[in-house]
């Protein structure tokens, strides 16, 4: 498992490619022509989202659960959604490429005791959705059809509400206008930055799931995100930076003026890295600044509590539910109704309302995350008093939910942060991770720091470049020493991989001390 801050998951390439391989899309001369319901609606500013529920209604919906449980099955489940992407990149001060693509479609799952079926069309014909929902229902053997659950009045809740998405409500030339003004803003740092690439990504998407046992829920949700990545040259040094913003935002959260200070921020990076020296190779101390820094807690800890390797006894703390895993005072949440991050929403990819989870409380471990499958069949001693907790989630129709997590951070703690750094006589301060891997089954974990500073007797001094992190995750959450009163949480940046599949997070942290840390290095 992996989160990266540079790619928008699935990639945005293979997302588009899919569409058009399906037949889902046209592409003509920049435009997309939505061809699946027989019509055309442009895709951009002017676009025609459809409310799904037009696409397929609740008694097509009820018709094709009981098609998928005319075979037997215990559990059927319906999910339709229908995505419009964009993507835009100015490089070498001109706009290189623009590309829009839809994918709709609806995929069916059958539970049959611990058997899947799962089956899935591109569009949505009630021919081809009756086949598939017959495909999945093959997994079952028992031949007594099933009855489906009236559907029940939603209890969920939006998180927030937007107005004017930015996806939806900004127009081509004014998501073009961000990335020309960002470009020339960066370049105007410094004579070394030779080379700017700004992209802007955005993600339309609305949804349908409804199962057997009485859920049918609908959301909406709309992502968005600013990239610029600036290059600075200094003979054979070569060094960039990278800021990005964004979120579930309104379309007023963007404008020219911030745009031009991120690029300008994110080239000045580039260019003080030119000077940075490496690291010195050892354990020692180290600070994690607020914000991005929880991709730490992210990988090292997150992972491990998803509801797969617990039920299938593959992670770290399948075992450790009420024992000390973090040190005292340290409280993780996992939450996805985090106001505006690309981790929030209204509801999971199988109906569960998203909501807040505490999953660490003063260093002890409290829950797990869970998705519908893996809590119906983990040990008793786990799930007895578990319930959905909203990590059900899928990278579109044609996949089926795995437990995911959504926006996962450490609480702030008590301490001024400058106190926390100038209480270190020696040490490292990392001012801007990139992304980090985990392997959940024994906790072991590699992080890259874009951009960190030495600390000597308690001065953030020379800044430091090519840091690498390693450790074990249960070891680095015992030597946490002090947390800042700091709190932030990036919504803005986190795509996170897994099985092949990758979703939009939010992570985050106050100003985080780690009494030692291995630091990779050159220098000793």
């Amino acid at each position: 498992m992996s989160i990266d801050s540079r790619e928008d998951g699935l990639s945005r390439r293979e997302f588009i490619r899919r569409g058009a391989m399906l037949g889902a899309a046209a592409f003509v001369g920049g435009t997309v022509l939505d061809t699946v319901m027989g019509r055309t609606a442009l895709a951009g500013p002017d676009a025609a989202l459809p409310n799904i529920s037009s696409l397929l209604t609740r008694d097509q919906v009820s018709e094709l659960l009981k098609h998928a449980l005319s075979r037997g099955g215990d559990f059927a489940e319906v999910y339709a959604e229908y995505t419009m992407l964009t993507s835009l990149t100015v490089d070498q001060g001109k706009l290189s490429t623009m590309e829009y693509g839809v994918l709709a479609g609806t995929g069916i799952r059958v539970l049959s005791g611990k058997q899947v079926g799962y089956a899935y069309s591109d569009d949505f014909d009630m021919a081809h959705l009756r086949a598939a929902a017959l495909t999945a229902a093959s997994i079952a053997t028992t031949g007594v059809a099933g009855k489906p659950q009236p559907y029940r009045v939603s209890g969920a809740k939006a998180p927030f509400t937007l107005n004017s998405p930015a996806p939806l409500s900004l127009s081509e030339r004014q998501k073009i206008e961000l990335l020309m003004h960002g470009d020339a803003a960066a370049r105007g740092v410094d004579k070394r930055i030779t080379q700017v690439t700004a992209s802007w990504g955005d993600t339309a998407r609305r949804l349908l799931v409804a199962n057997s046992e009485g859920v049918f829920e609908t959301d909406e949700q709309y992502v968005s995100r600013l990239v610029y990545i600036p290059l600075a040259v200094d003979g054979s040094l070569r060094q960039s930076g990278f800021l990005s913003t964004g979120g579930t935002v309104e379309a007023g959260f963007y404008d020219i003026a911030n745009a031009e200070a991120l690029a300008k921020k994110a080239a000045g990076m580039a260019v003080e890295l030119l000077s940075a020296v490496e690291p010195r190779a050892g354990t020692y101390p180290v600070v994690i600044a607020p914000g991005w820094g929880g991709v730490l807690a992210h990988e090292c800890f997150g992972h491990s509590l998803e509801g797969d390797g617990i039920r299938k006894k593959t992670s770290i703390r399948a075992t450790q539910l009420g024992t000390q895993v973090a040190a005292k005072g340290v409280n993780i949440f996992d939450d996805g109704t985090v106001p505006n991050s690309r981790g929030s929403f209204r509801v999971d990819d199988e109906g569960t309302p998203s909501r807040k989870n505490q999953v660490v409380e003063d260093g002890v471990l409290r829950g797990y995350l869970w998705d519908r499958l893996n809590l119906k069949f983990a040990d008793a001693a786990v799930s007895k008093e578990a319930t959905l907790t909203g990590n059900g989630r899928r990278a579109s129709y044609r996949d089926f939910p795995i437990p995911r997590m959504t926006n996962t951070y450490i609480a702030a703690g008590t301490r001024d942060p400058k106190d926390i750094i100038s209480e270190v006589k020696q040490g490292l301060y990392c001012a801007n991770m990139a992304g980090g891997s985990v392997n959940p089954a024994d906790g072991n974990f590699s992080f890259a720091c874009t951009l960190a500073y030495n600390i000597e007797d308690g001065k953030i001094t020379s800044p430091v470049r090519d840091v690498t992190l390693t450790g074990n995750g249960s070891d680095a959450m015992m030597k946490i020493d002090a947390l800042g009163t700091d709190l932030t949480i990036d919504g803005c940046s986190g795509t996170c991989g897994k099985q092949g599949q990758s979703k939009p997070v939010g992570v985050g942290q106050p100003t985080v001390r780690f009494s030692g840390f291995t630091v990779g290095g050159t220098k000793t």
